[in-house]
């Protein structure tokens, strides 16, 4: 859990209902005002009809059997409103908005660290790059147990916020206790702006090929991708690829800037309609390209939405980049902020968005089931014998700009379709919050066999092993009194039957978190990615990126 909190939850797509009848006509009045004399005469409609609303809650108030509290009825009669309309239609209290607004405006004031509440206690899992944390030296494994003479043992998230997070140039001392070190430490860290990654990963893959991982849009996505693309070039890159696997969108501004950086200009980048003029709009390139003739991959899967699509959808059409993975979420909803006086605001879709070639990449979002995938690690393909979905047979046909043809109906559909690794469940189940117990173990095994662990991260890579022995020493350890309850409690099965098949990807975990230990969470990430199929298999298919990049060539010259 990072100190900016994440907010996923709340912009998954899940209703939110803080809003009061005051707020309802103030969104009326913004609305008259913006589109004229028909949403004015609308507004006045609709007032009315709050007006027998209001005399309703007012008659409940008053005479109902039981004491009722009136705003949980306004609360759930917003439900019922927004629960008519999209998935993607929500309304944020005051604290809501101000979290979601933090995570797209890419930076916040805090101490810079990310973190996991284990037992109770605060524990680092990172600190953050160029944050106050880390330039004084705390580490990952990290135990702040007081905070200005106070214990924080048993501390909520909130009250780790409440009491950590402040103005940028205050400060605060807090204590730390550091596995294999007797002694107490004691900092006093100077709060700073710290910025939010919205890059997990830059890397080489092998001497020519670069590779970012791209998780959200914020504010500072661009001018990140950017920065990453400079020093991978530095570092020999002559081919990319991009991946926003899991990358749920964020900021439509972002997406062309990032989309801008690899076309020639005046091209189409997508296209929203709606049914007012303000919904209507086509966005295109500059003449700002930095990067239009480098080769490229795009890689997706059923977690990339909004703006990844806008991306991947633009890229595919103009035949710039070859896709590949999974079909993605199909997200295609264009949502307009109305804020309210108290802080609150109510997204509401005012378009859809469509590729250049025409695709409307929104699939039909009746019913529960709509959400599912996302959650779902296990998503069929096409290619499995039971899978029900759309062929392509079945799927509206467009063409790009070299002739190619690319499929609709829902979702941006690969060039080229590759299954994700397959993680035994169990040790996925370890690996992830709020378990992190690979994470756990590798903070213990780092202070303890500092001197096995080589020095530099490239060569801990290449050639750590992790022998048979750490990974029944793990075993013990999860079976261990301190960590048996938090996984009976989360139905982890620990026999022998149940682990035995996951030894391969416990081992892969155990290397990948004692990096984290040692170097912070994105050498973690970047060790998973040699065992990454998906990944790995990019590598083969860049020529066929770099033949694109002719073919669409040849097309604009004819």
């Amino acid at each position: 859990m990072a100190e900016n909190r994440s907010i996923e939850a709340l912009h998954n797509m899940r209703k939110l209902s803080r809003i009061s009848l005051a707020a309802v006509l103030v969104l009326l009045t913004i609305s008259a005002a913006a589109y004229g004399p028909h949403i004015a005469t609308a507004a006045g409609q609709i007032y009315s009809r709050l007006q027998v609303l209001e005399d309703i809650m007012e008659i409940i108030d008053r005479h109902y059997v039981d004491d009722v509290d009136v705003n949980e009825l306004f609360d759930n009669a917003t439900r019922g409103v927004l629960e008519n309309l999209d998935p993607h239609s929500n309304y944020f209290s005051a604290e809501e908005y101000a979290a979601l607004q933090e995570q797209y405006r890419g930076d916040y004031a805090g101490i810079g660290v990310s973190f996991e509440m284990f037992d109770g206690v605060l524990t680092v899992l990172d600190a953050l790059e160029g944050g106050p944390s880390q330039a004084l030296g705390l580490r990952p494994g990290d135990k702040i147990v007081e905070v200005e003479g106070q214990s924080a043992i048993g501390w909520t998230v909130d009250e780790v916020y409440d009491h950590v997070r402040g103005p940028a140039g205050t400060r605060v001392n807090v204590t730390v206790i550091r596995p294999g070190v007797e002694e107490l430490l004691q900092y006093t860290i100077t709060r700073g702006n710290v910025e939010i990654a919205a890059i997990s990963i830059v890397a080489m893959l092998n001497e020519e090929v670069g590779y970012i991982r791209l998780n959200t849009f914020s504010q500072k996505t661009a001018d990140q991708v950017e920065k990453a693309l400079q020093d991978l070039q530095v570092r020999g890159m002559k081919r990319l690829v991009l991946d926003l696997r899991g990358n749920g969108g964020g900021l439509m501004s972002q997406a062309l800037q990032l989309t801008d950086k690899f076309l020639d200009g005046g091209k189409v980048i997508v296209e929203t309609r709606g049914r007012t003029a303000v919904a209507n709009a086509s966005e295109q390139t500059t003449d700002r390209d930095t990067h239009p003739e480098l080769p490229m991959v795009v890689l997706v899967n059923r977690g990339s939405a909004s703006a990844s699509e806008i991306v991947s959808g633009a890229l595919q059409d103009w035949d710039r980049a070859l896709i590949v993975g999974e079909t993605t979420f199909g997200k295609a909803l264009v949502q307009n902020q109305f804020r309210f006086r108290d802080g609150s605001a109510l997204f509401l879709t005012i378009a859809r968005y469509y590729t250049p070639s025409g695709r409307l990449i929104q699939r039909e979002y009746v019913g529960d089931e709509y959400l599912e995938p996302v959650a779902v690690d296990d998503r069929r393909s096409e290619d499995d014998p039971d899978w029900t979905g759309p062929q392509d047979d079945d799927r509206p046909m467009y063409t790009t700009g070299a002739g190619r043809t690319v499929y609709g109906g829902g979702g941006i559909h690969p060039d080229i379709e590759i299954e994700p690794t397959r993680v035994y469940g169990i040790a996925a189940l370890m690996y992830r919050a709020p378990l992190r117990l690979f994470f756990r173990y590798g903070v213990q095994y780092a202070a303890a066999n500092a001197a096995e662990i080589p020095a530099n991260f490239d060569d801990f890579n290449d050639h750590f092993v992790v022998t048979d022995e750490m990974a029944e020493d793990f075993i013990d350890f999860v079976r261990s009194d301190e960590i048996r309850e938090p996984l009976e409690e989360n139905n982890v099965p620990l026999t022998d039957e149940a682990l035995d098949p996951a030894l391969d990807d416990i081992r892969i975990y155990l290397k990948s978190d004692i990096a984290a230990a040692v170097w912070g969470g994105d050498t973690g990430r970047e060790v998973l990615l040699r065992y990454d199929d998906q990944v790995m298999k990019t590598i083969d298919l860049l020529p066929q990126a770099a033949n694109l990049l002719t073919l669409s060539a040849r097309a604009e010259a004819r």
